[in-house]
């Protein structure tokens, strides 16, 4: 006959509050994370450590890290946690089921430009699922960061055991400002753009060299500039202001370009176009929330 043990404490819980700590780093950190005080924290952390007879945490000056039970106890609850969550929703249906917490990470500039309004449009419909965004132009670990959907860009994707999804395209634009323009003249062709104040992204893939592709034609040119940064939106403000000539996904721009503000060049020419990738470490059919978040997504980004 089986013995079934009862416990005088929530255990899932305690695995979900240990869970949080070690991702927090802190038991104060997971308290504000958790909506309650560091106290309630160490007291759920003591009584699963007597509970399972071993010590999860061990201290260092400013925070805990696992010991290597620890590790091996939140590794394989990780998995009846998961399990326990899909029942639930298969269990409620699909209605009721949207709900819950998604972590979620995305570049900086087109979680500021675009997404953030998607995520709160999506919010407005599914009420119940929590957003925790993540904007950040590091490439976080999913398992190390608890993350459930990264979205990335690139021009291609190393293979790794992640699910991958390609979504869209984003295309890329050369343009100026009319003072610019006016003041320095109008490129006549690509092998002029060396010759002109050309604003350099410097997280991009080769920020000297802009490469173009017209037919079975590729030139690569190498260009030059007294204006550099790491973040897109100053070199758009720069760009705007007349400072020189940008290189930039069209999202980005296209509203300048429509009311004039911006003027595109070398339209008969196509740039390389990065990809937006979807990528989660389990398939998200098997999560609804998740399931119907990247439905969603998908929807409006393509």
């Amino acid at each position: 006959m089986e013995i079934i043990e009862k416990t005088t404490f929530d255990r899932l819980y305690a695995l979900q509050v240990a869970t949080v700590v070690a991702r927090e780093g802190t038991f104060a950190k997971a308290a504000k994370f958790l909506g309650t005080s560091a106290s309630n924290i160490t007291k759920e952390i003591q009584k699963l450590e007597s509970y399972l007879g071993v010590v999860l945490f061990k201290r260092t000056t400013r925070s805990f890290v696992l010991t290597e039970e620890g590790m091996l106890t939140l590794e394989k609850s990780k998995n009846l946690l998961e399990e326990l969550n899909n029942l639930e929703e298969q269990l409620h249906g699909v209605v009721d089921s949207v709900k819950g917490v998604i972590r979620i990470t995305a570049p900086t500039t087109i979680g500021q430009s675009f997404l953030a309004s998607i995520f709160a449009e999506f919010q407005l419909h599914y009420p119940y699922v929590e957003i925790d965004l993540i904007l950040t132009d590091r490439v976080l670990d999913p398992v190390e960061h608890n993350i459930d959907l990264s979205i990335r860009t690139a021009f291609q994707l190393k293979d790794s055991n992640l699910y991958m999804k390609r979504v869209t395209q984003i295309d890329r634009v050369i343009c100026a400002s009319p003072y610019y323009i006016d003041h320095f003249k109008k490129p006549t062709n690509l092998e002029s753009l060396s010759r002109h104040n050309c604003l350099l992204y410097l997280r991009g893939d080769s920020p000297f060299i802009w490469s173009f592709k017209k037919g079975q034609k590729i030139s690569h040119i190498q260009v030059q500039g007294s204006y550099k940064s790491n973040n897109l939106m100053s070199l758009i403000k720069a760009c705007e202001l007349g400072v020189g000539i940008l290189n930039v996904p069209r999202y980005l721009v296209d509203e300048q370009i429509q009311r004039g503000e911006l003027i595109e060049l070398f339209k008969s020419w196509e740039l390389p176009s990065h990809s937006l990738f979807f990528l989660t470490s389990r398939k998200p059919s098997s999560s609804k929330k998740l399931e119907v978040l990247e439905e969603f997504l998908s929807e409006r980004l393509t």
